[in-house]
């Protein structure tokens, strides 16, 4: 599993879900493409998977 990590960054709250561009070119997701972001509150971990294009 690659990982990918991100130092030196601020916490952002809102309503908005901001993927960093690295994991949007990374996954090579486009706009508007489904995806399911999943945390896990035991291992504080963020889960995002991408529904494949068709």
């Amino acid at each position: 599993m690659a990982e990918i990590i991100f130092k030196d960054k601020s916490i952002q709250t809102g309503y908005r879900v901001k993927i960093p561009k690295a994991i949007v070119d990374t996954l090579d997701l486009k706009v508007k493409q489904k995806i399911e972001i999943r945390f896990d509150v035991d291992k504080k971990t963020i889960v995002v998977e991408a529904e494949n294009a068709k």
